[in-house]
C-alpha cells in the first residue's frame, strides 16, 4: 500500500507527536482493509493543504496499538494532547471527501488548549468591573489601616456604637 507516512515506536513517541500546540490528526490504516486504500490517498491530498495541522498516516503493523483504534480506517484528532474526536472511516465513498474536507477545516483554525496554570501561580486578575461572586475574583486591597475595610465601619466610629 505505502500511505503510511510515520511510524511510531512507542508510547513516548505518541506523547511526543502530541505535545504540540497545532492540532494533531492520526490516520490508523492497514494493507488489509480496502477502505484503507483510498482513504489513505485522500487523507493525504487534504492534509497537505493545512500546514497547520500535523497530519500523520500510520499503518498499524508498524505502530504500536492504540486503545481507541478498533479498527481501519479510524482517524483520532488532538488539540492541547487531549483526543477530541474519533471517526471510523470517511462515510459513504461520495462523501468522503466533503466529509475529510470540513473536518480538517473546522480544527484548522482552532488552538490548543491551554496548559492549565500551576498551582503556585497566582490567579489571573478579573475583568473590570467584575462580578465579585465569579471565580477567581480578588476584592481589591483595603486602603487604610491594616485590617479595614472601605465598605464596613470601623468599631470605633458612631455608627457601629449601639445606644
Amino acid at each position: 500500500m505505502g500511505y503510511a507516512t510515520a511510524t511510531i515506536a512507542n508510547a513516548e513517541e505518541y506523547q511526543r507527536v502530541l505535545s504540540t500546540s497545532r492540532p494533531v490528526f492520526l490516520l490508523f490504516v492497514s494493507d488489509h482493509c480496502p477502505a484503507c486504500s483510498t482513504a489513505g490517498p485522500l487523507f493525504n491530498e487534504i492534509a497537505s493543504k493545512y500546514k497547520g495541522v500535523v497530519s500523520l498516516i500510520l499503518d498499524c503493523a508498524q505502530t504500536p496499538r492504540h486503545p481507541e483504534v478498533t479498527g481501519t480506517p479510524t482517524l483520532l484528532i488532538f488539540l492541547g494532547g487531549t483526543l477530541k474526536e474519533k471517526f471510523k472511516g470517511f462515510g459513504p465513498e461520495e462523501e468522503q471527501a466533503q466529509f475529510v474536507q470540513k473536518t480538517f477545516r473546522r480544527y484548522a483554525r482552532r488552538k490548543a488548549a491551554k496548559p492549565p496554570a500551576s498551582p503556585d501561580a497566582p490567579p489571573p486578575p478579573p475583568p473590570s468591573g467584575a462580578n465579585p461572586h465569579a471565580p477567581g475574583y480578588r476584592p481589591p486591597s483595603a486602603s487604610g489601616p491594616a485590617g479595614s475595610s472601605p465598605n464596613r465601619p470601623r468599631s470605633d466610629s458612631p455608627q457601629s456604637r449601639r445606644p
